[in-house]
């Protein structure tokens, strides 16, 4: 999606500099820099997006689970290895 955004961005800027009765009050570079700033918006948004999607994947806590025995213990009171 960025890189169709990015080859639509580069397209404009080709047709400004092509586009001989074009003057920088009809069509120039601001609408350019506006364009790539709306690109880099977009891309941003779907970013943090993304990174909430991966952090909400994320563990409350990394300590590892407490093991349970369930096994009853040996007739001498010391649990079976």
């Amino acid at each position: 999606m960025i890189s169709a955004a990015l080859d639509t961005v580069v397209t404009l800027h080709r047709l400004v500099e092509n586009t001989e009765d074009a003057t920088n009050d009809d069509f120039g570079p601001g609408l350019v820099a506006f364009l790539i700033v709306v690109a880099l918006a977009i891309a941003t948004f779907f970013l943090i997006r993304s990174m909430l999607t991966h952090i909400n994947k994320v563990p409350p806590t990394f300590d590892p689970p407490a093991e349970t025995n369930d096994e009853p213990p040996s007739a001498d009171g010391s649990p079976e290895s």
